[in-house]
């Protein structure tokens, strides 16, 4: 604890050193004279707010809202640079006259470099990808539009080092199986927390996918600035507002399930499932207002069918919307945002989105042969869901480039499900932010503010608190500082500190962190960086309490699970690269993450019932099982251009992992057996598989690639992924398997059989009828593989689907 104090404090001298350099390099001199003008796109003409404007390295001033700036300088000559994030930079001589005023509108026009690419979530500012002090991988939109993606995590998939195991997203084997409680990345839509109140987990489907702009995600523990969550890094959807007068996007599609590679489990006659769906976006910019709206409807008769029953059953539920897996929803959004034409630089508005769904969720497959695709007795979840969210803003750039930002949102989520696990929970959060953009000696940005949270859950499915009633609250408050430091056009230095406040009902803590980053160009488009960042993550409502059980699983709470602590560390290189008309990088890197108090979704005898009827008091629930380390590799490599007349967007890498426990035979429970025998539970005791001490559930080796290419009316992509099989489960699943307890689902054949890792392909063939329509045919899983990223979990089989997509 004293080095974190001594790092807070050694962070705030050098703050404070900054803002005394920054009123010195302000003082006027006596001759002066002012520079007035806009910033505009050269193309659409339209204002670039936020645009820097320095002069020779003595002042600087950036855009407002309006593209608009004013700044007083030294009468005499001068050199204006003109640079904003996507856009190539501007030289222009300015003569400033004594006690007189110079206009000066400039046009941008947008770079075409890999490196030169847009990036808010590492700093909360934009950002060249080259200068960013972290590993960061973006996925454009193109990617998820041509793919027809209806859910992100799908997405997400093609992203190097990113899997999602049973909805839970894995940043480089940074989590495992948690039955979908505490996520370690946090999710963000326009830099606001998305995560589930209650139980800190991603709901894929409610995100505004056809608003999409760009996906960022950044590798590492940025709890500094994202909170808690931000353990093993950050996924921030980010969606755009309108540029031009108007842009108007629709799409239709309709799909089929294929029979699956192993035609013993096909469970539909004649008529396979189908899937069905169709969304919209509409973004105009009228004088003063911006409004985007946008929605979906889809329909997934699902590729998981009903338990198995008698054949004529079936006829009762023609659509199997009552017994098999199935996904049904309807979703809306809007954004809206007044610039206010009296002050300058002020704007605000309110988004929205709101979502209606059918849906399930299943825990374990029946068997290896006709039951694959069918779910374990009693193991299936039925939800009717209704969730939304609404968030106010108000925010305001100053013409000296200060800007101040209030956003709040309320999160309402309520999910009806049977097996007594139906759950709702308001979330209310809101933050305040203030940035400083200045020249000392190179461009500087100071980033502070304060966040404050709270969370009201009534939920059956978290029964397991004190008072066993099912409600529950946790509040969170928070402040943070960084500075991001550009020295000598070369050097980016990164520092920042946040102290964070945790309460769940009586339970409450807090913490500081610290990060520290510095990325330096050595050559044109060569960058070396180096990164520290550490990790605080306090437990959700739902590991603290939930109780329930999956079939004869038993689920227990936890009400004494600790905060758990991360260090991460790494180091890399980025070079850019250009060959004809295709630019783009290549990013190589070594990481490393240490993680105290390590929660782990935990086999064992945790129930006070130790009856035969109650399996012992055996189940599972989250416990802190120590510490853990993950160390690895990642190469990516991302670029866009033409080659003769083909347009190419290309994004491949792969990623190594190793992540093992450092105290697999360190005690965190014990348990009795039949006979009265006290044994100890550790890592080594309730893993089936301890060879180098792989953490559990956790896909080691992952390489990913995307190429698209468009030739005059033509395109055409085609994706490949291959995740390493999982090598470590809880033994239990075994061992309750041979007990008859789960019945003969195959889980350690499956295990003994599946260990050389999963190869995937998809591809896509598309034809521009017109200028604004196009029609795409789709095929993912092309060689039909039958596999499961999470044992016990079987993925979809071949699907097929045609799409019509019209865009204006």
């Amino acid at each position: 604890m004293s080095a974190k104090i001594h790092s807070m404090r050694l962070f705030l001298m050098v703050l404070a050193a900054f803002g005394l350099l920054s009123l010195h390099a302000q003082s006027d001199p006596s001759i002066v004279g002012r520079v007035t003008g806009v910033v505009r796109d050269i193309k659409d003409h339209s204002p670039i707010p936020g645009a820097i404007i320095t002069f020779g390295g003595v002042k600087g001033v950036s855009t407002n809202d309006s593209g608009w700036f004013d700044i007083t300088l030294p009468a005499g000559s001068h050199t204006a640079l003109v640079r904003f994030i996507g856009y190539a930079d501007r030289r222009m001589p300015v003569d400033v006259p004594a006690a007189g005023t110079v206009n000066l509108n400039v046009m941008l026009a947008p770079s075409t470099a890999q490196l030169e690419m847009v990036v808010v979530s590492a700093g909360k500012f934009e950002q060249r990808v080259g200068e960013v002090t972290q590993s960061l991988s973006i996925l454009p939109a193109s990617i998820i539009r041509d793919k027809n993606t209806t859910n992100l995590n799908k997405a997400l998939d093609q992203v190097p080092g990113v899997v999602v195991v049973d909805q839970d997203p894995q940043i480089r084997a940074g989590s495992g199986f948690s039955y979908g409680a505490g996520s370690r990345v946090m999710m963000l839509v326009d830099g606001m927390p998305i995560l589930s109140g209650d139980i800190g987990r991603p709901n894929w489907t409610f995100l505004p996918i056809e608003d999409i702009e760009q996906v960022e995600v950044i590798k590492g523990a940025s709890s500094v600035l994202y909170g808690s969550a931000a353990l093993s890094g950050v996924i921030n959807v980010r969606t755009g507002w309108p540029v031009d007068s108007f842009k108007t996007r629709a799409t239709i599609f309709g799909g089929v399930y294929d029979t699956p590679g192993n035609p013993d489990s096909k469970w539909w006659g004649p008529s396979p499932p189908l899937t069905t769906g169709a969304s919209f976006y509409h973004g105009q910019r009228f004088k003063k207002f911006d409004l985007v709206i946008g929605g979906n409807a889809f329909g997934d008769q699902g590729y998981v069918g009903p338990e198995r029953i008698a054949p004529d059953s079936l006829v009762q539920d023609p659509y199997r919307l009552a017994t098999g897996g199935y996904d049904h929803r309807v979703r809306f959004n809007f954004a809206t945002r007044w610039r206010n034409q009296k002050v300058r630089g002020l704007n605000y508005g309110l988004n929205g989105n709101v979502m209606k769904s059918r849906s399930t969720n299943i825990f374990l497959w029946d068997n290896l042969n006709e039951g694959l695709f069918r779910p374990s007795p009693n193991t299936m979840t039925n939800t009717m869901g209704t969730q939304f969210y609404l968030d106010p803003f108000v925010n305001y750039t100053g013409p000296k480039g200060t800007r101040h930002s209030i956003h709040g949102r309320w999160y309402h989520q309520n999910f009806d499900n049977n097996n007594d696990q139906s759950n709702a929970n308001d979330m209310l959060y809101t933050e305040y932010q203030f940035q400083q953009e200045f020249d000392l000696r190179g461009p500087t940005v100071v980033t502070a503010g304060v966040t404050g949270q709270h969370v009201a859950s009534h939920a059956v499915l978290y029964s397991g608190n004190p008072d066993g009633n099912g409600e529950n609250t946790a509040t969170n408050a928070a402040g943070y500082v960084q500075v991001d430091k550009k020295l000598m056009d070369k050097l980016m230095l990164s520092a920042g500190v946040r102290y964070e406040h945790f309460k769940v009902n009586n339970y409450e803590q807090a913490e500081p962190v610290f990060r520290a980053g510095a990325t330096y160009q050595v050559f044109e488009g060569t960058f070396l960086r180096a990164s520290y960042g550490e990790g605080f993550r306090f437990p959700t409502i739902g590991e603290r309490y939930i109780l329930t059980n999956v079939g004869s699983l038993h689920i227990y709470p936890n009400p004494d699970l600790l905060p758990e602590t991360s260090v991460n560390m790494e180091a890399g290189i980025k070079q850019g690269f250009k060959f004809g008309g295709v630019s783009g990088y290549v990013d190589v890197v070594a990481f490393q993450q240490d993680f105290d108090r390590y929660v782990e979704f935990t086999f064992g005898q945790w129930g006070a019932d130790r009856s035969f009827a109650n399996l012992l008091g055996f189940g599972f629930k989250s416990v802190n099982t120590g510490g853990a380390r993950i160390t690895g590799t990642e190469i990516e490599m991302a670029g866009k251009g033409k080659l003769g007349a083909v347009e190419l967007q290309f994004l491949l890498g792969y990623t190594h992992a190793l992540p093992v426990s450092t105290t697999p035979d360190e005690a965190y429970a014990s348990s009795v057996t039949t006979t009265g025998v006290v044994e100890e539970v550790s890592y080594t005791s309730t893993s089936s598989y301890t060879e180098n001490d792989i953490l559990k559930f956790r896909v080691e080796d992952l390489f990913r690639s995307d190429l698209g290419a468009t030739w005059k009316r033509l395109s055409g992509g085609i994706s490949f992924r291959y995740n390493s099989h999982v090598r470590n489960i809880d033994e239990a699943f075994i061992t309750f398997e041979q007990m008859g307890v789960l019945g003969d689902i195959g889980i350690k054949e499956w295990m003994d059989t599946h260990t050389t890792g999963d190869w995937i392909t998809d591809i896509r063939v598309g034809y521009a009828l017109t200028p604004e329509l196009k029609a795409s045919f789709i095929v993912n899983n092309l060689s039909n593989e039958v596999y499961a990223i999470r044992p016990m979990a079987i993925e979809a089989p071949r699907s097929f689907q045609v799409q019509l997509a019209y865009s204006l």
